[in-house]
């Protein structure tokens, strides 16, 4: 009897091992493929980090990632290629980088691939429209042919990411007939006609009651900070409060600081003109009148108020103002277009980003799989 209680002891003692060791094999398997996993994620963004500071980083052949990055983690190897190649979105064929990672930790592999798009920069959120304003447009665009459906750079028409045509705070009146187009909250494109499809036109939004003060506002960017770039000259930008100070071609950050009472009549844009223009003084009382240009404007045009648009423009305008013009009304100005342009505004905006602050908010993202 008791030989036979020491020999199921034994057994069970031996079945307590076996699953002892099988249980801590099982935790160093589960945190060895966390780890591998965070690891890959982590070193993805890592090296999407430096793929937005320089665009031409490209890595054909698989190369490995120092460990001094992530020394912390202990024993681990990290490989990875970034390439060109094509992808496919809604039967588009679009030019994209692809970045395959892959993170070992003690016995655990994990790779993660991601599609990046070339180019980079962002839509700021409040921008909902070709032309967005929280005050009354009615008499503003005139004859306009305005736009929301997606562009490229170069005004070729693509049948994705667009915005609505017009966007406004207020109710809308097409007083100057313009023909209108744009597309609505389901993606569902409408072409430019007059009278505009009414999906087209998005009325009495009201950006839960934070429509942008100020251009900054409209980036979600601290106070000053267009200006700083603007009278940083990088790529070009300036900073003028008369327009006649302004050097040509237009590019980068052009911030127009207007004196109070002053309007900027006449407002010749020249050619190729290109990235942010702001049009703003501190009052918020900043006019443009008569703008114009030899070639279409790219980018984003930012104004208080602004009235007789005959410049074409790929990419989009934003009125910060909620007092816009009420008892002229523009004419003369259907041959001229604004056509919503996600690729020209995406230029313009990338350039505001800082070097070294990763890749969120400045490399867009098709695809993150694992």
């Amino acid at each position: 009897m008791i030989l036979g209680a020491s020999i199921t002891v034994g057994v069970m003692n031996l079945q307590l091992n076996r699953a002892s060791e099988q249980a801590t094999e099982n935790l160093v398997r589960y945190f060895d493929g966390t780890l591998s996993r965070n690891l890959a994620n982590d070193a993805a963004s890592y090296v999407l980090g430096l793929y937005a500071d320089s665009a031409t980083l490209r890595v054909q052949n698989s190369a490995k990632l120092s460990s001094s990055i992530f020394s912390d983690v202990g024993d681990h190897s990290l490989t990875y290629s970034l390439y060109d190649t094509t992808i496919n979105i809604e039967k588009n064929d679009h030019e994209v980088v692809k970045l395959v990672m892959r993170a070992e930790y003690g016995k655990s592999v994990h790779e993660v691939m991601v599609y990046a798009g070339t180019t980079f920069g962002f839509v700021p959120e409040p921008l909902r429209g070709a032309v967005t304003a929280n005050g009354v447009l009615d008499n503003t665009i005139g004859d306009l042919h305005i736009d929301g459906r997606n562009h490229t750079e170069e005004g070729e028409l693509e049948n994705f990411g667009g915005v609505y045509g017009i966007s406004s705070g207020s109710a809308f009146t097409n007083k100057g007939k313009a023909v209108i187009g744009g597309t609505d909250e389901d993606g569902n494109d409408y072409p430019a006609s007059n009278p505009a499809n009414t999906l087209s036109v998005e009325q009495s939004h009201n950006w839960s009651n934070t429509f942008p003060a100020d251009p900054d506002g409209v980036f979600n960017f601290p106070g000053g900070t267009l200006k700083e770039v603007a009278k940083s000259g990088v790529a070009g930008s300036q900073y003028v409060a008369n327009p006649k100070d302004l050097q040509f071609p237009l590019k980068g950050v052009t911030y127009v600081d207007l004196p109070e009472g002053v309007s900027w009549k006449a407002a010749w844009l020249g050619k190729d003109p290109a990235g942010i223009l702001v049009v703003h003084n501190s009052s918020g009382t900043a006019r443009v009148e008569n703008i114009a240009s030899e070639t279409p404007f790219k980018g984003l045009i930012i104004a208080d108020k602004m009235f007789h648009i005959h410049a074409d423009v790929l990419g989009a305008v934003m009125l910060l103002s909620n007092s816009l013009e009420k008892k002229k009304i523009c004419t003369g100005n259907h041959e001229n277009k604004i056509l919503f342009s996600r690729e020209a505004i995406q230029h313009a905006t990338y350039l505001t980003s800082e070097k070294g602050t990763g890749w969120r908010g400045r490399v867009p993202i098709f695809g993150w799989m694992e």
